[in-house]
């Protein structure tokens, strides 16, 4: 009996040894660093890093902005670099951050015979890289992403080939989608853009198609893509309404998912930013009501005609109301306007703080001028749906249905019809046309400014991409477009750094000192051509040197 008890033991002893190893090898496994994730998860986090990063580089707040004279900086802190494109290096580490978790998310898509996230993985890789290429001009492409193998120092890939990569995968993501059925294998939560609406995914891709085909017009004949045929076997399918944008809907909550000018990420409602005269004159002139959608009245309004101060309250023409006090005056050198933009290209901080004051009464802040509009107040909320950031709009899309019909060639016509639709596309996103009081839309569009048929301006290009530029508020395309056709005509900044022109790209991140990077970074470099705006004791590597896509083109000048 003690023999068979004693065996009894050793056998559960064993037993209980080896539970104990299996659990020490369960347990040996962190529950929070997962080895493979689902690429649902995966999703959810590249478009969300995707369109903040987006978000941060073009908002009211930012340089590209004061170049597009969108908006202006009214103090002197840090005004030269918003005001007067005195630009620093650029960065790329978080593109490639983003890049990285989509590559995984494409293996896994790969792994899982899940078309549906190899496909947006190809659609979201071709925007980032296509930013960047756009951004800096020669960057690490084909070699990118493969540290894992030894590439520690890829090569700089060709600003052509570049974007060729970008056409041929949104290519191969919109055919993947088209062999799908509509009910995709993703959940829909994870798809912060659509929702795991593949017909939407469709029209994503061959939008950008559309954007990087005229891109590219320019340079076409260098090119071994075919961007006239890619652009008409694109534009078969693309954004129909403002239901299709590519748009990031902010909650609000933390800095990962919150507007730039709400208390979440700002401690003080940022008033230094102001909206930039060119704009706030320009909608002015055609009585266009997505002025006020944007910008606000004036605290103090100068007037001809008043006799004394007096304080009233003026309501715009969505039924919001703000007190406003009207002082008069019989000095023309000041605006009267209800609405009054601040001049660009301006650090010095008495001409800020002074302008439009006239023999007023200063008693404020710098950056509280009650003499110049600020932004509504929707750019001081954490959230708001006009605030959200869009990779490409339906917008968008119609103004390159109107350039690609005036330019030819591109199989579109109705340069009008679609002209039109961009502008209406574009106050729809702003619900102008159904929350604005007595506005008329036809009215509107007949003026001879507006008017694409009738129109007063002869350069119809320019105007359409004038009209572009109002559509695209705060978005870094119109930098791009600027680039690429000289429209529209900025007037450079009042005090720029480097000499009255606006800046062409974004310098390249501080290179590492490793002889491998610095040979591959030298050689991009050497690529750039210098404009007469790069100091000659500076290197190519300049915010006002041509990439191949400007070179042997004249434009922007």
């Amino acid at each position: 009996m003690k023999k068979i008890s004693l065996i009894l033991a050793i056998i559960f002893l064993g037993q209980f040894l080896q539970s104990c190893y299996d659990d020490f090898d369960e347990m040996n496994v962190s529950p929070n660093n997962a080895e493979e994730v689902s690429p649902n998860y995966l999703l959810s986090y590249v478009i969300s890093k995707t369109s903040m990063q987006f978000y941060g580089l073009m908002n009211e707040h930012t340089d590209i902005a004061g170049t597009l004279q969108y908006t202006q900086r009214g103090t002197e802190f840090n005004a030269a670099n918003q005001n007067c494109y005195q630009w620093g290096k650029g960065s790329w580490n978080a593109y490639y951050d983003i890049l990285r978790t989509n590559q995984l998310m494409y293996e896994l898509g790969e792994k899982e015979n899940n078309q549906f996230f190899m496909a947006a993985s190809l659609i979201m890789k071709s925007f980032t890289f296509g930013l960047m290429a756009d951004l800096f001009g020669d960057c690490p492409y084909s070699e990118a992403l493969q540290a894992s193998t030894s590439v520690l120092f890829p090569k700089f890939d060709a600003q052509k080939d570049v974007y060729e990569g970008v056409l041929t995968d949104l290519k191969t993501a919109s055919g993947l989608l088209e062999g799908l059925d509509s009910k995709l294998s993703v959940l829909p939560s994870s798809d912060l853009l659509y929702g795991g609406d593949r017909d939407k995914w469709i029209k994503f891709a061959n939008s950008l198609r559309l954007r990087y085909c005229l891109r590219l017009h320019n340079k076409k004949e260098e090119l071994s893509i075919n961007t006239v045929s890619e652009f008409k076997d694109a534009a078969t399918k693309v954004f129909g309404s403002n239901a299709d944008n590519a748009t990031l809907v902010l909650l609000g909550l933390s800095d990962e998912n919150s507007a730039v000018g709400g208390p979440v990420r700002s401690s003080n409602k940022p008033y230094a930013f102001k909206p930039g005269k060119p704009l706030v004159d320009y909608l002015k002139a055609r009585n266009d009501p997505r002025l006020q959608r944007w910008v606000n009245p004036v605290e103090r309004k100068w007037d001809f005609n008043a006799s004394e101060e007096t304080t009233v309250n003026y309501t715009d023409i969505f039924g919001d109301t703000y007190q406003m006090t009207i002082f008069p005056t019989d000095d023309t050198s000041l605006d009267t306007s209800v609405y009054v933009g601040l001049p660009i290209g301006y650090d010095n901080l008495e001409f800020l703080g002074n302008y439009n004051r006239g023999d007023g009464i200063r008693d404020y802040p710098d950056e509280r001028s009650a003499y110049i509009s600020y932004l509504t107040p929707i750019y001081f909320e954490n959230s708001n749906d006009f605030v959200n950031p869009s990779l490409i709009t339906y917008a968008e899309v119609e103004f390159i249905l109107a350039e690609a019909a005036l330019l030819g060639d591109y199989g579109v016509s109705n340069v009008e019809d679609h002209y039109k639709n961009g502008i209406r596309a574009s106050m729809n996103q702003y619900k102008i046309l159904s929350e604005a009081q007595g506005f008329d839309f036809d009215v509107f569009y007949s003026q001879p400014t507006v008017s694409y048929s009738s129109s007063s301006i002869t350069n119809k290009h320019e105007l359409i991409m004038t009209q572009k530029w109002i559509a695209l508020w705060l978005q870094a395309e119109s930098w791009f477009d600027w680039r690429r056709t000289g429209y529209p005509d900025f007037e450079p900044a009042a005090n720029p750094a480097f000499g009255p022109a606006l800046p062409l790209r974004l310098a390249y991140p501080e290179p590492f000192a490793d002889p491998q990077y610095v040979e591959k970074y030298e050689e991009a470099v050497s690529k750039l051509e210098k404009t007469g705006f790069v100091p000659s004791n500076q290197s190519n590597d300049h915010s006002y040197s041509k990439t191949w896509l400007l070179q042997d083109t004249n434009k922007p000048y």
